[in-house]
């Protein structure tokens, strides 16, 4: 890990490369260099460069040492089998040295090759590990979770909501977490997730385009009506850009769905009078 974060110190792929390259002229018995400039190439996509330069280094030191930067050339070439060969070698030889950064790339190769189960492990020790994790993490678990059904969608939640714990109110977790509200038939509390944003994305007329038609799945017409009248006026006298008319266009597909809602109460309503 250590050595990942020294090669990308230096501003750009070439210039790092140049700078190893010069280093290596001078000491070509160095593991560490070649290690280095592997994972520059690696960084870079040049991907047979940084092979190369791995397999020098394996010659040159402890070969283990090379594995972890090795399971990430192979897990960003798609191979994913190999790469998890890597990390494993790795992180049974070096459980603690570089754990995060080696643990979160074979939890990703685990989650892309179908291994749910010991992706959701790696995850949660990198989260358990890190004082302040990624929140992608947590969307990696949760998403994983919720594929088996209604206790997963529970479990997901669960941990969604120890990252908002963690992190503090985090909107990309929050969203995600309204989403399984919503695939479990659960719009009241969805609405209660979305409304616990007012504080960080109120001003916003996308929150309130998002709150509007959560309020129209809780049968709450008239708050849903505010909502989308405060965001149309809001994106109206900014600027047009390609997001704001897709917006508009929510706006007006919301505003049709409310007054289809309307329709059989005033027809009830009619009725009633007659």
């Amino acid at each position: 890990m250590s050595l990942g974060q020294s090669a990308s110190a230096h501003p750009g792929a070439s210039a790092t490369i140049d700078h190893y390259s010069h280093e290596i002229e001078h000491d070509p018995k160095s593991q560490r260099l070649y290690l280095l400039r592997g994972i520059a190439y690696s960084n870079d996509g040049r991907y047979d460069d940084a092979l190369a330069d791995f397999k020098q280094a394996e010659k040159l030191g402890d070969p283990v040492l090379v594995s972890c930067d090795l399971g990430v050339l192979h897990f960003r070439k798609g191979e994913l089998d190999a790469a998890v060969g890597y990390f494993d070698r790795y992180l049974e030889r070096y459980p603690a040295r570089g754990r995060e950064y080696c643990l979160e790339y074979r939890a990703r190769a685990r989650r892309d090759s179908g291994d749910h189960a010991g992706s959701i492990r790696d995850f949660r020790r990198v989260i358990a590990m890190e004082p302040r994790p990624n929140p992608g993490h947590y969307v990696s678990v949760a998403t994983m979770l919720s594929e088996s059904g209604e206790s997963g969608i529970d479990e997901a939640l669960a941990i969604l909501d120890a990252g908002i714990a963690k992190l503090g109110l985090n909107p990309q977790l929050q969203h995600h977490a309204i989403e399984l509200e919503l695939t479990s038939q659960r719009p009241d509390r969805a609405l209660a997730r979305g409304d616990a944003l007012r504080p960080i994305l109120g001003d916003s007329p996308e929150w309130k385009v998002d709150m509007a038609e959560l309020y129209l799945l809780n049968g709450a017409r008239a708050q849903a009506d505010r909502m989308l009248k405060d965001a149309k006026a809001q994106v109206k006298v900014l600027r047009k850009t390609p997001a704001r008319l897709k917006l508009l266009e929510r706006i007006t597909a919301l505003e049709r769905r409310s007054a289809l809602a309307n329709e059989p109460q005033q027809r009830a309503g009619s009725k009633r009078e007659e």
